[in-house]
Order: structure tokens, then sequence, then C-alpha cells
């Protein structure tokens, strides 16, 4: 498992090194339990967005955390608004306290909408589905994109 988290690693940094960064991501995240996630956006190639982001949620008597790996293609609607559809990779972690962790790796389906506020700042919100070997989950994560 540790390899399989080396390569992953290493694949999104690697993206996201030969990418121009566009915005750093603050979201919050409404799974079972509440969430925060902090990422980054990065433009690969004309309306297609690399977004790797770590989220950590508030279980009660142990953890839970991810880190995404996400596409997303832009559809430009309207002035300011923007819908995009995510696929991507994740990783998942968790626990007990007092016990052992368990890391899988999936797969992240979802869509968005984000609405520029002013130059560099938008707002946007995400519903996604991840798929885990023997566990599933969707999500609602409502953020803020910070343009660098």
């Amino acid at each position: 498992m540790k390899k399989i988290f080396l390569s992953f690693v290493l694949c999104a940094v690697a993206i996201a090194a030969s990418a121009q960064i566009k915005s750093i991501d603050i979201k919050g995240d409404l799974r079972h339990d509440f969430g925060l996630g902090v990422g980054l956006t990065t433009g690969i190639v004309d309306k297609i967005d690399f977004a790797p982001s770590f989220n950590y949620y508030f279980v009660d008597g142990g953890h839970l955390w991810t880190i995404d790996a996400d596409f997303h293609y832009n559809f430009n609607v309207a002035q300011d608004w923007t819908l995009y559809p995510i696929v991507g990779a994740a990783l998942i972690n968790t626990g007990a306290k007092g016990a052992g962790s368990t890391t899988k790796f999936g797969v992240d389906l979802g869509g968005g909408v984000k609405y520029n506020v002013v130059n560099n700042i938008a707002i946007f919100c995400e519903g996604k589905y991840q798929w885990f070997d023997g566990f599933d989950d969707s999500y609602f994560s409502l953020g803020v994109n910070i343009g660098i």
C-alpha cells in the first residue's frame, strides 16, 4: 500500500509541477461528518484543470482523511459562470482510536459549478461520488478559489 501511495503522490506532484497554478482552493466538505479541505487548481490545457486536494473530516472516535486528484473539463456557460464534470482518483485513510488504520485507493466522479465573484476570487460548489474497495460515499463541498 505504501508503494501505491508514493506512486500516487509522485504522479500528482509531477502533473502539478508541469502545469500553471491558477488558484489555491479552501473548502468545507459535508459527508456524514464535516470536513475541511485545501488544494490547488492548475491549468493543464485549455479548458482542462487538475485539482489535487487534501480533506480532513472530524469524525467521532477516529479519523478520516482523503487525498483527491481530480480533473475538471470547464464549460463557460455564462459570464463569470463555469460548469465542470469531475473525474479523478482518491486515496482514503480511516481508523478508530486505539486501532490501526486502513488506506484504500478509489475513483471520484461528480460535477461542480463556479462563479467568479471578482477578478481573482471565485466561489464553487461540488458534488462527488467516491468508490473504494468495499466502501462508497457521496459528499458536497462549498469553497473559494483564490487566484494566484
